[in-house]
This record gives C-alpha cells, structure tokens and sequence, in this order.
C-alpha cells in the first residue's frame, strides 16, 4: 500500500445518506455508564406525541438501513474480493454488533477512542515493543472469556491470509508486526518493525483494525474441537501454516446463502451485546440481546433489535411516514429533500408535519466527502487530471453551498480538504480552517484558468487543446493538439441529493465548455468500478474517469493520516493519485515521535493537499435521524458506530 509505512484495509465505503449512531456521550465521562444515556441523551417525554407508538413496541426497535445494501457477511476478516460488502452495512450494522474490536471509538460527538467501550486498557509502548492488556470481564456467549489468545488468533489469521483480506498492504498491517505472542491469558505482545512511527497512529489506525475471535472459530469443519485448526498458536511455523485452512473454512461459511447464516454454531459465539436471530435473503436482520454480554448496557435497554434495508431514500421515507404500519420505523432517517430548512444557526430544524410522532436530530460523521478522478484510466483523461490548473478549474464548477443550500436544505457543510471542518478535531491545519473553501463556484475563473493553460474555450460546446506543450501556458504534458474535454461520471443511484448534484456539476461543467456525462449506478457498481473488484477492472486499467458514490468513513483508521486514501499505489487510492511530496508528507505524519510533532506534521500535510486537490471536493451532508417519541437513543457518534444496546424506551 505504501513504502514501508503500515495503512488502513478496513476503512468502509459509505453512500452519502445519514447517520444514526446511537453511542456513550463524553458530556458523562464522570457517570456509571448504566445511567449514561439518562443524563447525557435527548430529552424527551413519556406523555410527548407518539408516546403511546413507542410504549406498544415493548423492548423491541425497527431500525432503518441505508439504501442500497444489507448485511450479508457476518466473518469480520473481509476477503478480498468482498471490498463492496466491507461497508457500514455489514461491519457498522451487523459485524461490530455482535463481535466487537479490540478498541472502540467514538465518544460523543467525537471520533476519539472510547476507553470505557474498548475491550483492552491502552496499548503501553515500550520502545518498539507493544503491550496490549484485556479487561477481565468481557466473555463469549458459550462461557469462555476474551482473552488473548483470541486477539493472536486474529493477529495470525492476518499474517497468514493477510493477502486475501479486502486492503492488505504488503508493507503495512501485519507486515510491520512481528514476535506475536500471549504473555499471558490477558496480555498480548508484539514488536514493531517500523524503524519510526507514531503511537497516537499505531494506536488509532492499526491496533484499531484487530478484532478478537473465539476459539470456537478455530476449526476446519462444524463438528471440529474448539481450537483444533491450530490458527491461534504462539508458534509462527505452526500457526501461521494452519490458518489458510481455517480461513478458507470461515470464509466458505460466511459466503453462505444469508437465510442459512443464523442456524450456523460458528456465528452463534459472539462477545459483542448482539446475537443474531435471523437474515432473509432479502437483507431483513433480526437481532436479540446477547444474554451473556458483560460489557455496559443501558438500564431497560431494548432487546430486539429489527433492521431493514431499502433500495432508496423514498421507499423509506414511505414507510417512516407509517408508524403504526406492519413494518413500522422507530428509528430511520430523513431525506435532506423532503427535510424543512432548519432556522438559521439551528442544528436542525423542524419535522415534516407527516413525522409528528418523531424527533429529529442531526449528524456530520467522521467522514471525507469526495469524487475520485482516475488518473490512469484507459480512455486518456489521466494525462488532464494530472493538470493542477485542470483539477481547480473543475472544483470551481462544484457548487457546494448551492447544492448545500438546494437539495440538501442546509443540512450540509462544505468540504476543502482531506480533514473535514465538522466534526471539529485537532488534526486540522488551522491556516485552513481560517481560509475556509477557496474555491467555491465561479465558472469565469474555470474558464480563464483553462483559456491561460492552451485551451479554447467553447461555452455549450466542448473545449479543445489549441496550444499543445508543457510551458505555464500551455496544456500539458501528453495533451495532444485538438483533445476535447470530454469527460464522464458515475454516480451512485438511490439518493436524491447527490443524483441533484451530478446534474448541476453537468450543468456548470457545460457552461465551462466541458462535455461532462453523469450516469446513475448501483452502489455496488460503483463502489466495484472505482475500486477494482470486477476481474476485467482494476484501478490501474479502467475506463472510469470520475466515480461519486459519497464518501469514506474514518473508520477503523480514525486518523486521517492520508496512507489510506492519497498515498500512491495504496490500494483504497481509487484513483491512483500519486505525488512523491504527499507521500513523503505522509510519511512525515506516520513516524511522528511526540504528539506535537505529529501534529504539526498533519497540519503540514492538511494544507499541502487541500490545495492540490486530489480528488474532487463534495459537500458533506448531514445525516438526519429520525427516533419514535419516547424512545431515548442517545448522543450521536462520529465515528460512526452503532450501539442499539444503550436505546431504551422512557416511562
């Protein structure tokens, strides 16, 4: 993925729609996480509107997936050739709720770890060697406790098969780990081979990837010994040679028709708070409160917990209009289209008169908003992407606040850079933060930085390269005499707000004199084009040239070093961006000794690519949940996790 530098592989892809992350609030950090939820959550009351809905649900909830996918994929090791189901659908929605990660985080608002939700204390570093020590209460569903054996388990399972996960990096995670072993039933060590690095990183984007596995998933076969695959040995010879059995074994059991995944033993062992009942082949999931999780619940906290997946935001904003229907929503989410403009400097605004049973609260999520271009796409646009000039004169043709303050109805804020504006963290650069978007829509400027660099200029029409060349004005390296600038997009379809934006950035390209093509995708389709799952396509050889699908959470790599998505050759850089100073700045970031010089580090690199543009820069849309009245689900998370265990009705 990089040189010498450990990423990200299991960061999700994630459609553009909403949030709905109900999680522990650092507004309490202070209080038993029992009555977190009471005193830090929404106020809301049990004689409200909609009161008398919510008592009839008992402790059970409906939630409301995302258009356009489902849960199908319950083994939290991706295969490689699953990267579309590596997304919220299956990890934030299924996966995280019944086997949790070594470290959780999300704490309020904010995307930083969460130490009380974590299932071990913090990583203590000695030197290049790494201590990571479990809690003592956390258990399997079958008895067995979480201990560390369990995260070695997972450790050799990624050195072993690493190559078939979904992001492996043949210099990163496991790569950069050696000397796996449990010092003790709760103590896990490992060295690191990375010559200088930072903790803070190792911490937030690698050790945040491990998530332990029972012993019960240590097998060959459903009728095998606990254990008896041997994948969790201390001994690399015989470990490590054991696990691709186990892996192809999970990996086959996992791939299973979805309506057979809950009569699986395998998938009945879980330590999360959440085990699963039932999955028709259509993506309904029916979850139940795991009876023996020990980690904190909220006091009355529901028990089942029902998720639908919808092809579009409409479908089911039909069906949340409903709540006394048979499939009734006591948690969904609101289309920025249908939504009410919230007040000015109100966070959100008032219902549609149609959810009066409702309330409504919105979300930004740690997340990075954007539209890759290719720059080694086969059709020969790669050789315009590479032009600077080309790619700020085709972000002063993205009209985010008109987008924001149209389809969206100022549920949105504008994105610049690779570190978000909202939420607020202290990872961005602040001579950007006090800039703000320096390209906001100005089609003359467009026009006059293509007219200086050798283009003709042909409003309605379609530009050509009159002054073939690489001299400051003239078109560029590899842009012959007469090309046109002709261009196509990919979007992904189902949501209004961004099929809105594609037709506007069409329509404001065209002014330009660019002949600019916007197609309607599945989010698959998309997600597989840009990212190379089809055999026939890969990111260095497709006909792709822009894919617009959302965005990227931060997540599980919730720094936003930039090895993830803009260092060159990493494997989630859908379009192949690759500039030897954004690299080496990376880099600058990842071997950070002290937490001030990794900040000044990412502060550095922050205001390097936002003015580089990479990619193209979208708006980040608000994510606007709606919960039944009398249903507490607490304060939203960030980080985008997904904690139904602290939801509870009110009295």
């Amino acid at each position: 993925m990089r040189e010498g530098l450990a990423a990200s592989r299991r960061a999700r892809l994630r459609r553009h729609v909403r949030g709905r992350r109900g999680a522990v609030g650092a507004c309490c950090a202070v209080v038993s996480l029992v009555t977190l939820l009471a005193a830090c959550g929404p106020a809301a009351s049990g004689s409200a509107p909609g009161a008398a809905l919510s008592a009839s649900r008992g402790n059970a909830v409906t939630y409301a997936m995302e258009p356009g996918g489902q849960a199908s994929y319950p083994f939290p090791f991706m295969g490689a050739q699953q990267i579309a189901d590596d997304s919220v659908f299956n990890v934030d929605d299924f996966q995280y709720l019944l086997y949790r990660p070594l470290y959780w985080f999300g704490t309020g608002v904010s995307p930083y770890l969460n130490r009380q939700l974590s299932l071990a204390q913090l990583p203590v570093y000695h030197g290049h060697e790494v201590i990571i020590r479990l809690k003592h209460d956390y258990k399997w569903s079958n008895g067995e406790q979480v201990d560390a054996r369990d995260v070695v388990f997972w450790l050799n399972m990624m050195i072993a098969e690493g190559q078939n996960d979904a992001y492996y990096s043949s210099t990163g995670l496991p790569s950069d780990i050696t000397n796996v072993r449990a010092a003790g039933k709760f103590e896990v060590t490992m060295d690191i081979t990375t010559a200088q690095f930072s903790q803070a990183w190792f911490t937030s984007n690698e050790l945040s990837e491990v998530t332990p596995m029972p012993m019960a998933w240590d097998v060959t076969s459903l009728t095998g010994a606990a254990g008896s695959g041997g994948c969790a040995s201390d001994s690399a010879a015989d470990g490590w040679a054991k696990c691709k059995a186990v892996f192809n074994f999970l990996t086959a059991q996992s791939s299973k028709n979805a309506s057979t995944l809950a009569s699986s033993p395998l998938w009945k062992v879980v330590d999360g708070p959440w085990q699963l009942q039932s999955l028709s082949s259509l993506g309904k999931l029916v979850l139940t409160f795991n009876k023996h999780y020990s980690g904190p619940v909220a006091k009355g906290h529901i028990t089942t917990l029902t998720e639908l997946p919808f092809t579009s935001e409409q479908a089911e904003y039909n069906v949340l209009q409903d709540p006394t229907g048979n499939q009734a929503i006591d948690v969904g989410y609101l289309p920025t289209v249908d939504a009410p403009a919230p007040p000015a400097g109100a966070l959100a605004g008032p219902n549609p008169p149609s959810l009066s049973n409702y309330n409504l609260t919105a979300q930004y999520l740690w997340q990075l908003s954007y539209m890759p271009y290719n720059f080694n796409n086969t059709t020969g646009q790669g050789a315009i992407f590479d032009q600077l000039y080309f790619r700020q004169a085709f972000q002063h043709l993205v009209d985010q606040e008109g987008v924001i303050n149209g389809p969206l109805h100022g549920y949105g804020k504008p994105t610049v850079g690779p570190v978000t504006f909202y939420p607020q963290t202290k990872y961005l650069a602040p001579q950007i933060a006090a800039a703000g978007d320096e390209w906001t829509l100005n089609i003359s400027a467009a026009e006059n930085l293509l007219k200086q660099h050798g283009w003709t200029i042909r409003p309605n029409g379609t530009d050509t390269c009159a002054r073939p060349g690489t001299s400051a004005t003239e078109c560029g390296a590899n842009i012959p005499a007469g090309t046109q600038l002709k261009l196509t997009m990919i979007y992904a379809a189902g949501t209004d707000w961004m099929q809105s934006a594609a037709r506007e950035l069409a329509s404001n390209a065209s002014l330009a004199g660019i002949a600019l093509t916007v197609t309607a995708e599945s989010f698959n389709d998309v997600i597989d084009a840009a990212f190379g799952v089809k055999p026939t396509c890969t990111p260095r050889s497709c006909a792709w040239q822009l894919a617009f699908w959302g965005s990227w959470t931060y997540a599980p790599d919730y720094l936003p070093t930039g090895d993830t998505l803009f260092l060159g050759h990493a494997p989630n850089n859908a379009g192949n961006y690759n500039s030897s100073e954004d690299n080496q700045l990376i880099a600058d970031t990842l071997q950070a000794r002290t937490p001030a010089e990794f900040d000044r580090a990412m502060h550095t690199w922050d205001a390097y690519l936002t003015k580089q543009l990479p990619v193209v820069y979208e708006p980040d849309a608000a994510t606007l949940i709606e919960a039944i009245k009398g249903l507490d689900i607490g304060p939203q998370n960030s980080a985008d996790t997904l904690t139904p265990e602290f939801w509870h009705y009110l009295k």
